[in-house]
């Protein structure tokens, strides 16, 4: 659910409840890094979470908790992109928090790659590959799921800036795929070489197509 700061048509607490459960997750729209998210199992908590939310952005998204593991894979491509094996994060916490992402070493470990079946495995590959395209990536992006307790896979979000840092998952998983940090760079560095070539030879067109009509 979305809700907008000050809009009078927002749902209740109790309309959004027998929607999503008590169990809810309150985040900005747009911010990442876990900035601003909180989780909320009772209405005193909810309010606070949505207080919170207001300080960084004027939308919200009310989300469902959902109980399972915490599944990553990166992409990297521009026409046809590739996906790494999948990692997997367990969290110590409540949630992978800016704390746990951040400040502390030991409030959530990182494992890549991930403890999956080879039928899980394929399966997170391509639906992470589906999604990059969906959404038109190009370049680079972390594609985030969870696997519930009923062993369905679910889409949780893209990042399409993931983190490059010594812990960070990105360049882990495709470590752990045999592609080694510096030869990541390369290849992220060749993809945009490229996508600025077609996208000047793009705009070139475009101005020659003016000048010959004018």
């Amino acid at each position: 659910l979305v809700l907008r700061m000050g809009a009078v048509d927002n749902p209740s607490y109790q309309e959004i409840v027998a929607r999503l459960g008590n169990d809810l997750f309150v985040k900005p729209a747009n911010s990442g890094s876990s900035v601003g998210v909180s989780r909320a199992t009772d209405q005193r908590r909810f309010e606070q979470a949505l207080a919170d939310v207001w300080n960084y952005d004027d939308k919200a998204v009310v989300e469902q908790t959902i109980s399972g593991r915490e599944i990553e894979c990166s992409v990297m491509g521009n026409e046809a992109p590739c996906a790494s094996l999948p990692g997997e994060i367990v969290v110590a916490g409540q949630f992978y928090s800016y704390e746990a992402k951040y400040l502390s070493d030991d409030a959530a470990q990182l494992s890549a790659p991930a403890r999956l079946t080879v039928e899980q495995t394929e399966r997170v590959r391509e639906l992470a590959v589906r999604a990059y395209r969906a959404v038109g990536c190009q370049g680079m992006a972390r594609v985030d799921f969870f696997l519930d307790r009923s062993g369905r896979l679910l889409l949780n979000e893209i990042n399409t800036i993931p983190g490059f840092t010594k812990i960070s998952m990105y360049p882990r998983m495709w470590e752990a795929s045999g592609i080694s940090y510096p030869d990541l760079l390369d290849s992220l560095i060749e993809l945009a070489r490229k996508r600025a070539a077609v996208q000047s030879s793009r705009r070139l067109h475009r101005l020659t197509e003016s000048g010959q009509q004018s």
